[in-house]
């Protein structure tokens, strides 16, 4: 899979485990709170850590699938506004998930 691909698709898998419960696995307590602080603290970002205008662009980008240009059509913007906002956007989470994910 090609580094564009995977960058691609990320973030829309994020967005997928956020709001998606899965059945909590008896047999490891530990990764199951893993992974349920993982699932919360992505539905935060997407919720409250990011504008109205980031969270808008970013989904229709990543879980609709829609171009920077069909977006900027859509929201009756320039293309490169849509980028420079997915890109503030994908920065800031990534800044939540990295601290999350730090070894303590």
């Amino acid at each position: 899979m090609s580094d564009r691909t995977r960058a691609k698709r990320l973030p829309a898998e994020l967005i997928d485990i956020a709001y998606t419960r899965q059945a909590s696995d008896a047999s490891d307590d530990s990764a199951s709170v893993k992974a349920a602080l993982f699932r919360m603290t992505v539905r935060d970002i997407l919720d409250n850590g990011l504008t109205k205008k980031q969270k808008c662009y970013i989904m229709y980008y990543y879980r609709d699938g829609l171009t920077m240009e069909e977006i900027a059509k859509r929201c009756g913007v320039n293309r490169s506004t849509v980028s420079r906002t997915v890109a503030a956007a994908r920065r800031k989470i990534e800044q939540r998930l990295i601290y999350l994910a730090r070894p303590r």
